[in-house]
Protein backbone atom coordinates (compact mmCIF):
# COMPACT_ATOMS: atom_id res chain seq x y z
CA UNK A 1 0.00 0.00 0.00
CA UNK A 2 1.67 3.28 -0.98
CA UNK A 3 1.60 6.46 1.70
CA UNK A 4 -0.83 8.31 -1.06
CA UNK A 5 -3.57 5.75 -0.18
CA UNK A 6 -4.16 6.20 3.46
CA UNK A 7 -6.88 8.19 4.09
CA UNK A 8 -6.13 9.54 7.36
CA UNK A 9 -2.97 9.03 10.96
CA UNK A 10 -4.95 6.10 12.27
CA UNK A 11 -5.37 4.03 8.81
CA UNK A 12 -1.70 4.91 8.21
CA UNK A 13 -0.58 3.90 11.97
CA UNK A 14 -3.05 0.75 12.06
CA UNK A 15 -1.12 -0.79 8.54
CA UNK A 16 2.03 -0.33 10.38
CA UNK A 17 1.16 -1.98 13.40
CA UNK A 18 1.95 1.40 15.60
CA UNK A 19 -0.04 3.03 18.31
CA UNK A 20 -0.01 6.97 19.68
CA UNK A 21 0.32 6.14 23.70
CA UNK A 22 0.46 9.53 25.73
CA UNK A 23 3.45 9.11 28.34
CA UNK A 24 5.47 11.66 30.49
CA UNK A 25 8.62 9.57 28.70
CA UNK A 26 10.70 13.00 29.25
CA UNK A 27 11.17 13.57 32.98
CA UNK A 28 11.16 17.42 32.87
CA UNK A 29 11.29 17.35 36.27
CA UNK A 30 14.73 15.47 36.35
CA UNK A 31 16.17 17.80 33.83
CA UNK A 32 18.25 20.72 34.74
CA UNK A 33 17.70 24.05 33.17
CA UNK A 34 19.94 25.31 30.76
CA UNK A 35 20.29 29.13 30.62
CA UNK A 36 19.87 31.05 27.32
CA UNK A 37 22.53 33.03 26.07
CA UNK A 38 21.64 36.62 27.04
CA UNK A 39 22.22 37.44 23.02
CA UNK A 40 19.93 35.01 22.49
CA UNK A 41 17.33 35.53 24.91
CA UNK A 42 17.19 39.38 23.31
CA UNK A 43 16.98 38.33 20.18
CA UNK A 44 13.77 35.88 21.15
CA UNK A 45 12.47 38.67 22.91
CA UNK A 46 12.60 40.87 20.05
CA UNK A 47 11.55 38.51 17.46
CA UNK A 48 8.23 37.79 19.40
CA UNK A 49 7.32 41.43 20.21
CA UNK A 50 8.11 42.15 16.36
CA UNK A 51 6.23 39.10 15.04
CA UNK A 52 3.74 40.17 12.34
CA UNK A 53 0.15 38.85 12.46
CA UNK A 54 0.48 36.99 8.85
CA UNK A 55 3.84 35.60 9.49
CA UNK A 56 3.53 31.64 9.40
CA UNK A 57 6.15 28.50 9.72
CA UNK A 58 9.61 30.22 7.52
CA UNK A 59 9.54 32.74 10.59
CA UNK A 60 9.09 30.48 12.96
CA UNK A 61 11.85 28.49 11.76
CA UNK A 62 14.35 30.83 11.26
CA UNK A 63 13.40 33.25 13.94
CA UNK A 64 12.63 30.55 16.84
CA UNK A 65 13.16 27.27 16.40
CA UNK A 66 16.72 27.07 14.48
CA UNK A 67 18.27 29.63 17.06
CA UNK A 68 17.12 27.50 20.19
CA UNK A 69 17.54 23.85 18.26
CA UNK A 70 21.49 25.24 17.34
CA UNK A 71 22.38 26.03 20.95
CA UNK A 72 21.71 22.33 21.34
CA UNK A 73 23.67 21.35 18.75
CA UNK A 74 26.35 23.45 19.91
CA UNK A 75 26.40 21.30 22.82
CA UNK A 76 26.23 18.02 21.10
CA UNK A 77 28.71 18.38 18.45
CA UNK A 78 28.71 14.85 17.11
CA UNK A 79 25.22 14.93 16.15
CA UNK A 80 24.30 16.92 13.19
CA UNK A 81 21.22 19.13 12.28
CA UNK A 82 20.13 19.70 8.60
CA UNK A 83 17.81 22.12 7.29
CA UNK A 84 14.61 21.51 5.21
CA UNK A 85 16.21 17.92 3.70
CA UNK A 86 14.01 16.64 0.61
CA UNK A 87 13.22 13.13 1.50
CA UNK A 88 11.94 10.40 -0.74
CA UNK A 89 10.89 7.16 -0.26
CA UNK A 90 8.36 4.98 -2.52
CA UNK A 91 5.62 7.64 -3.63
CA UNK A 92 6.12 10.04 -0.96
CA UNK A 93 8.15 13.12 -0.76
CA UNK A 94 8.86 14.89 2.94
CA UNK A 95 10.57 17.99 3.51
CA UNK A 96 10.80 17.74 7.16
CA UNK A 97 12.06 21.72 8.49
CA UNK A 98 14.96 19.97 10.60
CA UNK A 99 16.52 16.45 11.15
CA UNK A 100 19.39 15.21 13.32
CA UNK A 101 21.92 12.63 12.00
CA UNK A 102 24.83 11.08 13.47
CA UNK A 103 27.95 13.15 12.34
CA UNK A 104 29.47 11.53 8.99
CA UNK A 105 32.49 9.34 9.94
CA UNK A 106 34.21 10.63 7.03
CA UNK A 107 33.95 13.88 7.98
CA UNK A 108 31.78 15.04 5.22
CA UNK A 109 28.56 16.96 5.78
CA UNK A 110 26.25 15.42 4.07
CA UNK A 111 22.82 14.33 4.58
CA UNK A 112 22.58 10.68 5.53
CA UNK A 113 21.29 8.53 7.59
CA UNK A 114 20.14 7.15 10.11
CA UNK A 115 17.65 9.84 11.22
CA UNK A 116 17.52 10.51 14.96
CA UNK A 117 15.02 13.59 15.48
CA UNK A 118 12.30 15.44 12.99
CA UNK A 119 11.25 18.50 13.22
CA UNK A 120 7.93 19.95 12.17
CA UNK A 121 6.85 23.38 12.00
CA UNK A 122 2.89 24.76 11.97
CA UNK A 123 1.44 28.28 12.29
CA UNK A 124 -0.45 27.96 15.57
CA UNK A 125 -1.50 24.02 14.40
CA UNK A 126 0.08 21.19 16.74
CA UNK A 127 -2.45 18.75 14.94
CA UNK A 128 -1.15 19.58 11.57
CA UNK A 129 2.06 19.14 12.99
CA UNK A 130 2.08 15.87 14.57
CA UNK A 131 -0.15 14.47 11.08
CA UNK A 132 3.75 15.04 9.31
CA UNK A 133 5.77 13.92 12.11
CA UNK A 134 3.57 10.54 12.30
CA UNK A 135 4.88 9.98 8.32
CA UNK A 136 8.29 11.67 9.02
CA UNK A 137 8.64 9.22 11.82
CA UNK A 138 7.87 5.96 10.04
CA UNK A 139 9.99 6.91 6.56
CA UNK A 140 12.74 7.78 8.87
CA UNK A 141 12.83 4.06 10.15
CA UNK A 142 12.14 2.48 6.72
CA UNK A 143 15.90 4.26 5.60
CA UNK A 144 17.36 3.42 8.82
CA UNK A 145 17.20 -0.27 8.34
CA UNK A 146 17.25 -0.60 12.01
CA UNK A 147 13.49 -0.78 13.98
CA UNK A 148 15.74 -0.55 17.10
CA UNK A 149 16.85 2.91 16.07
CA UNK A 150 14.50 4.97 18.49
CA UNK A 151 13.53 8.50 16.27
CA UNK A 152 12.59 11.69 18.42
CA UNK A 153 9.78 13.90 16.88
CA UNK A 154 9.40 17.56 17.78
CA UNK A 155 6.58 19.77 16.70
CA UNK A 156 6.59 23.08 17.30
CA UNK A 157 4.43 26.46 16.39
CA UNK A 158 7.74 28.83 17.53
CA UNK A 159 6.35 29.82 20.88
CA UNK A 160 5.58 26.36 21.99
CA UNK A 161 7.10 23.06 21.59
CA UNK A 162 5.88 19.18 21.98
CA UNK A 163 7.66 16.03 21.74
CA UNK A 164 7.74 12.49 20.98
CA UNK A 165 9.64 9.41 20.01
CA UNK A 166 8.78 6.12 17.82
CA UNK A 167 10.54 3.67 19.97
CA UNK A 168 9.42 -0.11 18.89
CA UNK A 169 5.96 -0.44 18.23
CA UNK A 170 5.08 2.74 19.67
CA UNK A 171 5.04 6.16 19.43
CA UNK A 172 5.21 8.39 22.65
CA UNK A 173 3.85 11.70 22.80
CA UNK A 174 4.49 13.69 25.88
CA UNK A 175 1.67 15.17 27.16
CA UNK A 176 2.87 18.39 28.09
CA UNK A 177 4.53 21.30 25.97
CA UNK A 178 7.22 23.88 26.90
CA UNK A 179 6.67 27.51 26.01
CA UNK A 180 9.30 30.16 24.86
CA UNK A 181 7.86 31.54 28.46
CA UNK A 182 10.30 28.90 29.91
CA UNK A 183 13.32 28.89 27.53
CA UNK A 184 15.95 27.84 29.73
CA UNK A 185 13.70 24.53 30.67
CA UNK A 186 13.36 24.34 26.97
CA UNK A 187 16.87 24.20 26.47
CA UNK A 188 17.87 21.93 29.21
CA UNK A 189 15.20 19.77 27.24
CA UNK A 190 16.30 19.89 23.55
CA UNK A 191 20.06 19.36 25.37
CA UNK A 192 18.83 16.12 26.51
CA UNK A 193 17.40 14.79 23.36
CA UNK A 194 20.74 15.52 21.44
CA UNK A 195 22.43 14.04 24.26
CA UNK A 196 20.08 10.87 23.92
CA UNK A 197 20.53 10.92 19.93
CA UNK A 198 24.62 10.53 20.27
CA UNK A 199 24.31 8.09 22.83
CA UNK A 200 22.16 5.99 20.62
CA UNK A 201 24.80 6.74 17.72
CA UNK A 202 27.56 5.37 19.91
CA UNK A 203 25.42 2.24 20.92
CA UNK A 204 24.57 1.26 17.18
CA UNK A 205 28.16 1.90 16.09
CA UNK A 206 27.22 4.84 13.92
CA UNK A 207 30.89 7.25 14.43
Amino acid sequence: MKFSEFKNNSELLTYFGLKVEKSKFIDYESISPIAIPKHLAEDLEFVLSNRGDTDMEFYACEALIFPILKEAWKRNPKAKLFSHPRIIYEDLILVPDYVVTPKDKTGIDTFQKPLLITVEAKHDDYDLGWIDAYKQLIVARFLNENQDIPIYAIVSIGKGWEFGKLDGKIIYKHPLGIGLDNPNKLLGVLDFIFADCVKTAEKFNMY
